[in-house]
């Protein structure tokens, strides 16, 4: 069982920088309302990142010269260079800096969603150092956001930074108590992690027993709560768990007869581990 297997297909998002011109694909991105001052500081970073003149990363403060026109004021004052805020033709906002224009994405939302398909695609992709850069940058508009967390969670996992896989995992559990999905892929760290530092036999069978209450007949959470169970020696109770698995992966119509034959494999040996009162440990 992997963290890996709950990240679905996503699609790149690349944000729109252009100079005096709009696309189809950028007006998708544009915000007629006034931006926040972190939608200003997020383009601000990245129209820097393109036009090396400037280096400001964050927008302070907006000083309203009209009513569509604003001087932006950052924390960069080395360049001397000067942003300004305005209103489009077409009722949009955009950043102007020496003649040229960088249209500003909708709203935090929106871009915090693009940040995580994006964060998604990098780490499906392996570059977790890339996806992590992503993911931190939806937290700074998000904070609140689980689903931002538990991917940092799966990142960090991958790095084998153990403490920090932990730690934004719980947070994404605190942030959604009921997502079964999360208590899951922790319950089966805890009971089955190879680095016995980190194995928490109460934790895991609290996670397992919450998932399994939320979701009973996911084959998945069952195979977890069964492996929970013999981390704490309950064996009784891990073998008629693991039976129960049996059965839901015998009876589910979501797998090809290859896949069944392979999870039923796995769980039968899992199952003859608990017959000797053995616990299951993960190896990689």
């Amino acid at each position: 069982m992997n963290i890996k297997s709950i990240l679905p297909m996503i699609i790149i998002f690349v944000i729109s920088v252009t100079v005096y011109g709009e696309t189809d694909s950028q007006s998708r991105y544009q915000s007629k309302e006034l931006p926040s001052l972190s939608i200003l500081s997020y383009n601000i970073k990245q129209l820097c990142a393109e036009y090396k003149p400037c280096n400001a990363t964050s927008v302070l403060d907006l000083l309203q010269l009209d009513r569509f026109n604003y001087e932006l004021i950052t924390e960069e004052k080395e360049s001397g260079v000067q942003f300004f805020l305005s209103k489009t033709m077409n009722d949009n906002w955009s950043i102007q800096v020496n003649q040229k224009r960088w249209f500003v994405v909708a709203s935090d939302q929106n871009l915090v969603f693009e940040l995580i398909e994006t964060a998604e695609t990098l780490a499906n992709e392996k570059d977790f150092s890339a996806a992590v850069e992503k993911i931190n940058q939806a937290i700074s508009l998000k904070p609140d956001m689980d689903k931002a967390y538990f991917l940092l969670a799966f990142c960090k996992l991958q790095q084998s930074q153990f403490e920090a896989f932990i730690n934004h995992a719980e947070t994404a559990i605190s942030l959604s108590p009921a997502n079964p999905e999360y208590l899951n892929q922790m319950a089966w760290f805890y009971a089955t992690t190879k680095h016995s530092k980190y194995r928490d036999a109460i934790k895991s069978l609290q996670y397992a027993l919450k998932a399994v209450s939320i979701s009973p007949d996911n084959w998945f959470f069952t195979d977890t709560l069964a492996a929970a169970y013999a981390r704490n020696g309950k064996f009784h109770e891990a073998l008629d768990t693991q039976n129960k698995t049996i059965q839901l992966i015998r009876s589910s119509n979501s797998l090809s007869a290859d896949r069944i034959h392979q999870h039923l494999k796995n769980m039968n040996l899992r199952k003859e581990m608990y017959q000797h009162r053995k616990m299951f440990t993960e190896t990689n």
